[in-house]
């Protein structure tokens, strides 16, 4: 289903109109073609409503008109209340008039199928045709919570006073949407503007991710996302996110099997692989949230102000149980707990009871019952070490006159320091009032659990981390490299690439390849191994056997010209034993390569996000444990290396064990040319898989010793 996007229009309208025409509105204030005028009126909409429905003259105490036609003014926004079938029609007529958006409400179309699919196309058209933003249509409604706006129905739109905040959420499924945002308030996010979106067929949930970053208002932008039809400009949105420091949270569902059924049947989304969605969200700094508290306690981390300029942090606690607790966290969501410096252990020796432990973490004890200085003379020492470059306080069970005292030495300690702190502290609301309170006026982010903390400073670090990543690769160059030669290869075999083929391809874009040269009788095979030097490697050269060690039709390690000749006629045989009525295209002569570290790179050239880069290491690595890494096109020098350094099994190519580390270089250099490749062949491309890709030791480079490449004819 196609849908209306690059809206040209600015969307502050949509959400602040000056007047909203009601189109199918009701006297039955309990329907759902009734509720969206009461909504506006209860909330104290200052704009003017048209009820619009030729059975009535008047709706709630408004003159109610016959049609969009007879309206006194052009209204901003129309919403939108009728039968699936009369939409289209009263949407020709409100691009007649020359109302710029509408909002439908209505459902039964593209998430029905059949008629409805029908139905939604007519919209796209008369939308386009008389350039009307459409927001749904099978759509909840949107909020402006501090201008009063409340356009829509549900249990969500007659909670008497949301509270208005700088959050801008957009969500796809309009109930649970509007139950995260119930639910989030009440949590204490303050919220500015909040639209479900529906079915999409108009304004799409980046483009209210875009406008939300460029409104002055909105500090935080959150979404509900089953999919992404435009999945290709999330890398652009989210990085306009970090240069104007909006973070992103995106709560993505669907990954599953059933939940992708789910979406498709929910709003007609359809979305596109969990891995590439996860790539993109490191890519440009998204920051993925799993439930409501995720994104409460992101919010209220990110609204302190503070931002962290590296991952090490100092855990400073009453506990030492909590200390190790959360030390475990820190580690599970990727932040450091380095030891502290020695002279300030040396400082904290002579702060810190002999029973307590001056190393990070550090526990004072619950010696502060006698002594409360010692936390603020403990907390300045730790914030002062250059190794540190946040704080987790954890104040236990503490409330009271001493919670009180203990609030005063952390706010203190935030006045005096530009390092975040963080504060888990899991007294009873009534029994720390005052202290939480002391806290809270500074905005000094505080938890309940350790869990809660560490998510939330990890989330304040990984968004801290991608602005300095994008600021330093700002001016990094995009490798282009344009082959003609090599797409009209590619546009006339119109199927599979086999081995030979895929690596003079992949030759063609500067990726070093196995020397080889592919023979058609026992006597060529002999002469090209003397050639290339023993020992040499044979393999039967087919597209219609891309497993060839399955096949049986792979010898290596030929030490002489007999075992060649011999090894010739065995792998022609198990070649048409495995597969009788395969295309032989003959066989390959290769170098034998020892002394390098086995990887696999690749291409996916997805449908809604183009194409993307995998790398990882070969084997076990990536075939059990998909220890493999993603990043969408074109990938530059600085993502190829994080690339590489985000496998788990990296220190394997680091130099684990005392073993001469690869030649980093080379690979990242091999990735950048295979997304190079991909932006070149991407109108021909569906799939590129190099294995292995043989990485050498540091200065010996890199070599592919396989390769296939599907094209989308295949």
């Amino acid at each position: 289903m196609e849908a209306v996007t690059r809206m040209p229009r600015s969307l502050e309208r949509l959400f602040d109109p000056r007047s909203v025409a009601v189109i199918g509105a009701s006297q039955d204030f309990a329907s759902i073609s009734g509720q969206p005028l009461l909504h506006l009126k209860n909330h104290g909409y200052r704009g003017a409503i048209y009820p619009v429905n030729p059975r009535y003259t008047e709706v709630a105490g408004l003159p109610c008109y016959p049609s969009v036609a007879a309206l006194p003014a052009v209204p901003d926004l129309a919403l939108v209340l009728i039968s699936a079938a009369r939409v289209p029609d009263a949407l020709r007529r409100c691009g007649e008039r020359g109302i710029p958006f509408a909002l439908v409400v209505s459902s039964g179309f593209a998430e029905t199928g059949g008629e409805g699919v029908r139905l939604q196309q007519e919209l796209v058209e008369i939308a386009r045709r008389y350039d009307v933003g459409v927001v749904g249509p099978n759509c909840q409604g949107m909020m402006n919570v501090a201008g009063g706006m409340y356009a829509g129905f549900g249990a969500a739109f007659q909670i008497p006073a949301l509270r208005a905040g700088p959050v801008s959420l957009v969500t796809q499924s309009g109930g649970f949407g509007y139950a995260v945002v119930s639910l989030a308030e009440e949590a204490g996010v303050g919220f500015r503007h909040v639209v479900c979106t529906g079915n999409e067929a108009g304004i799409s949930t980046l483009e209210f991710v875009s406008h939300f970053i460029e409104d002055p208002h909105t500090q935080l932008v959150a979404g509900y996302v089953e999919g992404l039809k435009d999945a290709r400009h999330l890398i652009r949105v989210g990085e306009r996110a970090l240069a104007a420091n909006k973070p992103i949270l995106l709560w993505k569902v669907g990954d599953s099997e059933p939940g992708r059924r789910a979406a498709v049947s929910h709003t007609a989304n359809l979305g596109g692989p969990a891995e590439l969605y996860r790539a993109a969200f490191r890519q440009c700094g998204v920051l993925e949230v799993h439930d409501v508290q995720d994104l409460s306690d992101l919010v209220c981390v990110f609204l302190y102000g503070k931002q962290p300029r590296g991952r090490g942090v100092a855990i400073v606690t009453l506990s030492g149980g909590a200390g190790v607790v959360t030390a475990d966290q820190c580690v599970a969501f990727e932040l450091e707990v380095p030891a502290l410096s020695a002279a300030s252990e040396q400082r904290l020796t002579e702060i810190v009871p002999a029973f307590g432990s001056a190393r990070n973490p550090v526990d004072v004890t619950g010696n502060i019952f006698n002594d409360p200085a010692m936390l603020r003379e403990a907390l300045r020492v730790v914030a002062d070490d250059e190794r540190v470059d946040s704080l987790i306080v954890i104040t236990a069970l503490v409330q009271g006159k001493m919670a009180a005292e203990l609030a005063r030495e952390i706010a203190d300690l935030d006045r005096a320091t530009a390092k975040p702190v963080v504060v888990c502290w899991s007294a009873r609301n009534e029994l720390a009032a005052e202290a939480y309170v002391l806290l809270d006026e500074r905005r000094i982010p505080r938890f309940k659990t350790p869990l809660r903390a560490c998510r939330a400073l990890a989330g304040l670090t990984d968004f801290a981390e991608a602005r300095r990543r994008h600021a330093a690769r700002a001016g990094e160059r995009v490798r282009r490299i344009e082959s003609r030669h090599a797409r009209e290869q590619l546009a006339a075999t119109g199927g599979i690439l086999g081995e030979h083929a895929a690596k003079r391809l992949l030759a063609a874009y500067g990726i070093p390849v196995t020397r080889e040269e592919l023979v058609q009788t026992r006597e060529q095979a002999v002469a090209s191994a003397r050639r290339i030097g023993f020992p040499i490697a044979l393999k039967v050269c087919s597209a219609d056997i891309p497993h060839k060690t399955e096949a049986g039709a792979v010898r290596l390690a030929l030490a002489n010209e007999a075992e060649v000749g011999a090894a010739y006629d065995e792998v022609l045989a198990s070649a048409y034993r495995f597969d009788p009525r395969a295309r032989i295209d003959g066989v390959l002569v290769q170098e034998m390569v020892t002394g390098a570290i086995e990887a696999i790179a690749g291409v996916v050239n997805d449908a809604l996000f183009g194409p993307a880069v995998m790398f990882g290491l070969g084997g076990v690595f990536a075939e059990v444990l998909r220890d493999v890494s993603f990043r969408l096109c074109p990938v530059r020098r600085g993502e190829a290396c994080d690339m590489i350094r985000g496998v788990r099994a990296y220190p394997v190519l680091a130099g684990a064990h005392g073993k001469a580390p690869a030649d980093l270089g080379a690979l990242e250099e091999a990735l950048e040319r295979l997304s190079a490749l991909a932006l070149d062949l991407e109108p021909s491309v569906a799939e590129v898989d190099v294995n292995p890709l043989f990485v050498f030791p540091k200065g010996g480079g890199v070599k592919a010793g396989d390769a296939l490449i599907r094209t989308r004819a295949a």
